[in-house]
């Protein structure tokens, strides 16, 4: 196995379980490595420091799989981690036939994402590495879970990141359009042509939180609705009326449909750039009682993160004006470059520039079948500040 040294002080950080190694912290190798080739890491001395796979060309050269000597990565360790991570599973109370079986880091098989929607699981792989390990893991997962079907995802941006296959295809069996339950709701999941995996598990908890926040004859509105899993909570506990906006025709299509799946009317779906929408509204004088501003990722690095911090204030500033004195304002980001403390610090900018005080009354994080592990801090990503207007 090939074997790769790092610079002097980033065994600190790889003794205390963080699984990356970047290119400009390797000093060297013991030959040539070839894009998912198993690499052993050692510190400056030589001394063992994990287990891994490595892709020379990408940032993130180095994920690590095992931190232990004795535990070298193989078919068996990759069985056992998916099995624990199902156990883990099952200790959950998720109310729901859907959930996230492998959350890459998360359940220590970074490159590796696979949700459950029932009988059909999606699979996604984010590195190189991870996708040679493909042969392994899609015989575990139907040993395992038993499922009519297999469906591979793929994140564009990743595949260009790690120089991915793009194509997204049926691994096994068959993968139909498939509805979901969670708690007392139906969602159809268009796997095939949906984002990410079809539908955004990580906010079964915030959907939940949001319910409580809507008194009967609210009116509300749902940012970003996606397929409308905000929306029909919000509709589901007694608001009179929803508005949900989205600039995809697919999306707001989809949410038409759930709507219609459980008997739901009082939602308008409109089509629309949000940020354009906010202005229109607000020229209206027209005012909501629960606002819900949940973007997509504005932030993919680092050095977008100025940009993105500009969006969500205008977005926050809007969402503030719209609400109505009592009501409730609920904003999240998807994005670990995005962290809790640039959330409260742009709702602070934002509240100043509304004239509005804002008493925070909640947070949230992504769902627990998406774990996020103290020692990877991004593994946790998803976050959501919930705030009443004054």
């Amino acid at each position: 196995m090939i074997q790769v040294r790092v610079k002097p002080g980033v065994e600190d950080k790889i003794r205390g379980f963080f699984p990356w190694v970047y290119r400009p912290e390797i000093i060297g190798y013991s030959k040539k490595p070839e894009k998912g080739d198993f690499v052993v890491v050692r510190d400056f001395s030589g001394k063992f420091l994990g287990y891994g796979y490595i892709n020379p060309q990408a940032n993130i050269s180095i994920r690590i799989l095992s931190f232990r000597r004795e535990e070298p990565i193989s078919k068996d360790l990759v069985r056992r981690r998916i099995e624990e991570a199902f156990e883990y599973r099952k200790r959950l109370y998720l109310d729901s036939n859907a959930y996230r079986l492998i959350h890459s880091e998360g359940d220590l098989l970074p490159g590796l994402v696979v949700d459950v929607y029932g009988p059909y699981v999606v699979v996604e792989f984010t590195t190189f590495g991870m996708s040679k390990l493909k042969d392994w893991i899609i015989p575990i997962l139907i040993d395992l879970l038993k499922p009519k079907g297999i469906y591979q995802k793929v994140s564009e941006y990743v595949a260009s990141v790690e120089e991915l296959e793009k194509e997204e295809k049926l691994l096994y069996g068959e993968v139909p359009e498939e509805f979901i339950w969670e708690h007392d709701l139906k969602f159809y999941v268009n796997i095939l042509g949906g984002q990410k995996t079809g539908f955004f598990l990580d906010q079964r908890g915030a959907r939940k939180l949001i319910r409580s926040l809507v008194k009967p004859g609210d009116e509300c509105l749902d940012l970003f609705c996606h397929s409308g899993g905000f929306a029909l909570s919000m509709k589901k506990a007694g608001a009179s009326y929803v508005m949900a906006v989205d600039i995809s025709s697919q999306a707001l299509n989809l949410g038409k449909k759930n709507a219609q799946l459980n008997g739901l009317s009082g939602i308008e779906w409109v089509e629309a750039n949000v940020f354009d929408i906010l202005k229109a509204l607000i020229a209206k004088g027209k005012s909501f009682d629960v606002v819900v501003i949940d973007p997509p990722s504005f932030a993919k690095n680092r050095a977008t993160v100025p940009n993105a911090l500009s969006g969500y204030k205008e977005l926050m500033l809007r969402g503030i004006q719209l609400t109505k004195p009592g009501g409730y304002l609920a904003v999240y980001s998807c994005s670990f470059h995005i962290t809790r403390e640039h959330l409260l610090q742009t709702l602070v900018s934002a509240g100043r520039d509304a004239k509005r005080q804002l008493r925070v009354i909640g947070e949230s994080f992504q769902d627990l079948d998406h774990p996020w592990i103290l020692q990877i801090p991004n593994t946790l990503y998803l976050k959501g500040i919930y705030v009443e207007v004054l």
